[in-house]
């Protein structure tokens, strides 16, 4: 399985993600209110001074006076820091700046709308105009303190959260992907014991506590439970089997005394035969049981060895043949890339595997039918199939035709007992190759995917197959 990569798909990165967002929102808003409550602040004193500026000169007796008081603070005030602008009824204004834009209210102006010349100006002014005297007065005080204020302002949320960011980031990313290391590790110990793999187990470590570690026990707990309860069922239907299996080979062994030593009506041999007949089909399923038994506790690797699988589908396909001619089937055999196909495995169970489908394919297809067997391999993969033109299998019966017991024809009647394509399956599980069913439309088509070996392997000597 290929574990997925940190991507914003990841619930713990969208997780850091989201509170990361968090945490820099609430900052920066924190940071807006305190400047909008700073500027708010230095504004009303602003205005209050320029307030009591206008009151001071109105306070001034006389018209004289006040033009005479307005000279002298117009020479020696700085524009960068106030304007004054005093506009007579009936002469001409008297002001450091000219022209100066008219103001109702408090008024922000900025240092466009004052005069084009190329002067030092401050960015903007606060101004208020009001009636002294005979004539218009208006005073404007610079903002730059505020202005400067805001710079600094961001430059401190800038300065102090881009570490904080950084370091979140870090940590949020180290976290995020050690967790997403643990959800893989369990995804992956899930996906082993749903493909059948009840040994696989999360990796948990004694001094590490949290909750995906909670879940990793839980899912090792849940997993050796199956695990037990799958091998008592396998243990329970091998005793059943096993216990059942010499009592019923005995009955057929009384059964044929019979039939040899006494003399039957026409009606009590045909009941005899029938009673053979099914007592040897109960010992075949008693033996199959046994078998798949065996195989799923994978007590034969002992036996595996390299394997020429070409030699061994050419023993089964000879063997078959004229059985297959006999009953009116047509069995056709293909080889497609140069040899050796050689793999890993039991030879009498491989021989099993190919002899099981091609039984299957002419006991569940019309007489007349083509079964075809197709080996290919490249590189690094065997493939063995065989496929008939018969009716198939519906999709939705392919995963149940691999349990064991399991029948398409639910009534049961014709012959079988449901665990061909089981001890197929097993056997496929045992060797690590892949099976699948699929369409061969028409017909069916089963699909064996091995892993190839190395060419200077030796091969396990062969032999003619008598016993498929």
């Amino acid at each position: 399985m290929k574990l997925r990569s940190l991507t914003i798909k990841s619930t713990p990165l969208r997780l850091t993600i989201t509170f990361l967002g968090i945490f820099i929102l609430s900052s920066a808003a924190s940071f807006a209110a305190a400047y909008f409550v700073l500027r708010s602040n230095y504004e009303s004193i602003l205005e209050d001074e320029i307030e009591q500026a206008i009151e001071v000169y109105a306070a001034i007796d006389g018209q004289d006076a006040l033009i005479n008081r307005l000279k002298t603070d117009i020479a020696v005030t700085d524009t960068e820091l106030m304007i004054l602008h005093y506009q007579p009824d009936r002469a001409a204004p008297i002001a450091n700046v000219a022209p100066f834009p008219s103001a109702g209210g408090f008024t922000i102006v900025s240092k466009k709308k004052i005069d084009g010349r190329d002067r030092d100006r401050s960015s903007s002014y606060l101004a208020l105009s009001a009636r002294v005297g005979q004539g218009q007065l208006t005073i404007a005080k610079t903002r730059e303190q505020v202005v400067e204020m805001g710079e600094i302002m961001l430059s401190v949320v800038l300065i102090g959260l881009l570490p904080t960011v950084l370091l979140t980031s870090a940590a949020g990313a180290l976290a995020t992907r050690r967790a997403r290391r643990k959800i893989d590790t369990i995804q992956k110990t899930l996906l082993e014991l749903t493909s059948g793999q009840m040994t696989a187990r999360v990796p948990v470590l004694e001094n590490d506590r949290d909750d995906l570690t909670e879940i990793s026990t839980a899912v090792n707990t849940m997993a050796s439970s199956q695990e037990a309860l799958i091998a008592s069922m396998r243990q329970i239907s091998a005793d059943i089997a096993h216990d059942l299996k010499t009592p019923i080979q005995r009955v057929a062994v009384i059964l044929d005394e019979v039939a040899r030593k006494t003399v039957l009506s026409a009606g009590q041999e045909d009941l005899l035969d029938q009673a053979l007949t099914e007592t040897d089909r109960i010992v075949k399923t008693f033996h199959a049981l046994l078998q798949l038994a065996q195989i799923e506790g994978g007590a034969v690797r002992d036996r595996f060895a390299p394997v020429d699988l070409q030699v061994v589908v050419d023993d089964i396909v000879d063997f078959l043949d004229a059985e297959a001619d006999e009953n009116g089937y047509s069995l056709e055999h293909t080889v497609i890339g140069s040899g050796p196909f050689t793999v890993y495995g039991d030879h009498h169970l491989l021989s099993q595997v190919i002899a099981n489908l091609l039984q299957n394919a002419m006991r569940h297809t019309v007489v007349g039918s083509k079964i075809k067997v197709r080996l290919s391999r490249d590189a690094a993969q065997i493939v063995l199939c065989v496929e008939d033109n018969g009716t198939g299998i519906p999709p939705e019966e392919r995963e149940k035709v691999l349990r064991r017991l399991y029948r398409l024809e639910q009534s049961r009647t014709t012959e079988g007992n449901g665990l061909g394509l089981s001890l197929v399956a097993a056997i496929c599980k045992l060797h690590d190759a892949s099976l699948s069913l699929e369409d061969s439309d028409p017909g069916l088509r089963v699909r064996i995917t091995f892993q190839t070996l190395p060419k200077s392997l030796p091969v396990t000597p062969t032999q003619k197959t008598s016993e498929a």
